[in-house]
């Protein structure tokens, strides 16, 4: 009985190599954990955390699609923290559609940087975000390069095509409409 216990009690600590927490919340962007095993995580809406910004009111929205790191007064530590707001390292919204007008809650987003992979559910708004640190993920640099993908299966998982450099850990820069550079994060439901 004793061997099954500690045999047991390795294969849990196994599964969870840290966590993520931000600053006065003692959450993430949703779960957190090193990503490894399937390719795909459950849509699993009905458990999704209460996002940042949960109002949702025509200007946090459009707040929202300018990016949580690209504005002073928001998440991004070079220019200007809000008050109360941790730095994130990575931070974006998925959506339902590629117009970006339907929130997907309860997604999961894995970003991966070296040896390093950690997972975020997103949350009832479609935000989520990552902090750096020793429990959290770095920022990607333009020698240390990050990958991503989303997942809400069915359908199988979302990886984004190109590589995460300096300064593309915020997400909406690039993926927001009008004025980004592609389509905003999604996957069809």
């Amino acid at each position: 009985m004793t061997r099954t216990v500690v045999i047991l009690s390795v294969l849990l600590a196994a599964c969870d190599v840290g966590s993520i927490q931000q600053p006065g919340t003692g959450t993430d962007g949703g779960g957190s954990g090193s990503g490894s095993g399937s390719n795909c995580e459950t849509l699993n809406a009905a458990n999704a955390p209460d996002g940042h910004h949960t109002d949702q009111t025509a200007v946090t929205q459009a707040t929202a699609m300018q990016g949580c790191m690209s504005n002073a007064g928001c998440h991004n530590e070079a220019k200007g923290l809000g008050t109360g707001a941790p730095a994130y390292t990575y931070a974006g919204t998925l959506f339902k559609d590629t117009a970006g007008t339907q929130p997907l809650a309860g997604a999961t987003i894995f970003v991966k940087l070296g040896a390093t992979e950690k997972k975020v559910v997103t949350a009832n708004n479609g935000n989520f975000w990552f902090v750096g640190g020793v429990a959290g993920i770095d920022a990607p640099t333009n020698a240390m390069t990050a990958t991503t993908r989303a997942s809400a299966c069915p359908p199988p998982d979302a990886p984004m095509a190109g590589m995460l450099v300096q300064g593309n850990g915020d997400c909406n820069s690039c993926h927001r409409t009008p004025g980004g550079s592609t389509l905003p994060m999604y996957i069809m439901r």
